[in-house]
Formats: C-alpha cells, sequence, structure tokens
C-alpha cells in the first residue's frame, strides 16, 4: 500500500525504509516431484512453455535453472507450475514463484524452512543470484503472509510487525480495495532501473514514501478511519510520478483519471509500476457501481491472505 520503492536496498542500505504491505488469497502453485528412473531426460519443466532437458544447465527458465543447480544435486526433477495471476504485472508473482520454488526443494531435500529464513533465501534468490533489480518487501509477504508493517535497515536487514486487526475492520477495509487489471505487460527489473538511476537526488520523496507507510501503520494498528487513505494513496501517486519516469506512463495516468471520473476515489499502480495491476480505493457503497463501469477491464475478487507460503501434501 505505501512505502514501495524505500525497500530496496540500493536506498535502505545507505538510509532506512518503511513498508505497509498485505498479501492477498491469489496463489502460485508448484508441484515438485523426482522423477522416476525410466524417464530418458533428467528434468522437465512445465509452465507457460514445456522443458525436457538432460542437466539442469539447459534449462531456460532463469529461475528454474539457477535454483536447480543451487538446491538439487543429483536428483532428476519435474515441477510443474500454475498461477492465479499473469507474470510481470506488479502483483508480486515473480516473488511468489521464487518463494514457492524454494519451499518446495527444501521439502524434497526433507527439509522444512520457516517463513522468515524463507524470504531471506529469496530475497538474496533475487537479488543475486537472478541479478535482478528488485526491493526485498514481496519476498516477505509471500513467504509470511497477512498485513504487515516492514522496515529495512542497513546491511540488508529487516524487521517485520504484523498488524493484527478486527474482523469487522478487515472487512471495511476489503470492502474498499478494488483489484483491476490494466492489461500492460512490463518488466518490473527495467522500470525500476528508473526508481534506481540518481537516487540520492530523491532523498525527498522516498522520505515521504517512508513516511506515509509509518502514517498508514498507525492508521491501522488504532483502527483509525480508512476514508483519510484516499488522500494519502492520491499524494503517493504524486510522488511515484516524480520519482521514476516509466513508472506512471501517460497511458496509465489516463486510466487512473478515467478510474477517478467512474467512481474511484484514489488508486496505485502496483510494484515498480509501467503496467500491470491497479488497486483502487473506493466507498464501499459504490464498489459495485465502479467495478462495472471499469468494464470491460478485467477485475480480480481478492481478500488478505494470512497463512504465507504453504506445502500442500
Amino acid at each position: 500500500m505505501f512505502g514501495g520503492g524505500t525497500d530496496h536496498p540500493k536506498w535502505f542500505n545507505k538510509n532506512t525504509g518503511s513498508v505497509v504491505s498485505f498479501s492477498i488469497d491469489k496463489y502460485s502453485y508448484i508441484t515438485l516431484r523426482e522423477l522416476p528412473p525410466f524417464f530418458s531426460h533428467k528434468f522437465r519443466v512445465a509452465y507457460s512453455k514445456v522443458e525436457t532437458t538432460d542437466s539442469a544447465e539447459q534449462i531456460l527458465h532463469p529461475a528454474v535453472r539457477k535454483a536447480f543447480i543451487k538446491y538439487v544435486s543429483g536428483l532428476k526433477m519435474e515441477l510443474h507450475h500454475h498461477g492465479d495471476l499473469p507474470a510481470q504485472s506488479g502483483i508480486g508473482s515473480s516473488s511468489a514463484f521464487a518463494v514457492g520454488l524454494i519451499k518446495s526443494l527444501y521439502a524434497i531435500n526433507g527439509k522444512d524452512i520457516d517463513g522468515y529464513a524463507l524470504a531471506d533465501e529469496a530475497i538474496i534468490f533475487e537479488q543475486k543470484d537472478l541479478s535482478e533489480n528488485v526491493g526485498s518487501q514481496d519476498q516477505i509477504a509471500c513467504a509470511i503472509g497477512g498485513i504487515n508493517h516492514i522496515e529495512f535497515t542497513p546491511t540488508n536487514r529487516w524487521q517485520i510487525n504484523k498488524i493484527n486487526l478486527g474482523s469487522e475492520y478487515i472487512k471495511d477495509f476489503e470492502s474498499r480495495i478494488v483489484l483491476i487489471y490494466s492489461g500492460i505487460p512490463r518488466f518490473s527489473s527495467d522500470i525500476s532501473m528508473g526508481l534506481l538511476d540518481r537516487l540520492e537526488m530523491k532523498s525527498q520523496l522516498m522520505n515521504r514514501t517512508k513516511d506515509l507507510a509509518n502514517e498508514f501503520n498507525k492508521l491501522l494498528v488504532t483502527e483509525g478511519d480508512l476514508s483519510l487513505v484516499s488522500e494519502m494513496l492520491k499524494e503517493s501517486w504524486s510522488i511515484k510520478k516524480g520519482l521514476n519516469p516509466f513508472s506512471i506512463t501517460p497511458e496509465l495516468d489516463n486510466f487512473y483519471q478515467s478510474a477517478l471520473l467512474k467512481g474511484a476515489k484514489a488508486g496505485k499502480i502496483l510494484g515498480a509500476g509501467g503496467g500491470g495491476f491497479f488497486l483502487f480505493w473506493v466507498d464501499p457503497e459504490n464498489r459495485a457501481s465502479f467495478i462495472k463501469k471499469m468494464a470491460p477491464q478485467v477485475y480480480v475478487p481478492i481478500s488478505i491472505s494470512f497463512e504465507g507460503s504453504t506445502r500442500i501434501l
């Protein structure tokens, strides 16, 4: 919701970061098994493509290739992936995949890993092993779940403060969020380069982004007036435009302005921006009307999920 960008190590290793986020009930499903010995190939990977190879190094999918090399030794593997939401959409699907992949590979080796260690592993995997220009919040949200205030400090340290809300307040919160797909794909790592360029010149905006996350955290923990969030989101939208010229294109700005005319109070482009999903903030009584007016854009019903990455047997 707030604080995006301050979770990138290029920022918080010299400053501090603060993010408030929540996980949703949309999932990355990974099925993993050791191949029986009678198959001629050693690896089979099924996603939007199907690959069969004799070595992990031959796998084209970069995350699977790196993970198999790093975590699996001497095993013949088969992996299938199904996702509820599309990749390259700002919704954290790449981190969800990384988290699930690592947890699955631990399981295939007869090991378990708790959510906190899993988040750390996924952060290292995406930022170091895959050399992606990504932040550190999505991995934590996917691994641990729930509504969280996450603080980042220098030397890659982070602390999570779980936000526990009453059931009626959660219902009120969920009644105000509407997830809409813009239909515009993009690569988060590429978009993030616009944020990271001359980052030291953007400290005032970055610090204000962090302040908004802290203010939102205070509002939630006191179960304050949720109608105040719209003004915070409007300010956040303006800040994001100033931080990264690639984040909010004229096409996306037109999409946002159109949504305001159709009844949204405010909104945000998720992730690095450049396309993908919008999260709009609406008055509960106008929710149904707004969703209808946004057609034919894809509306995705969501609820907050508290379970984190889970092994299903």
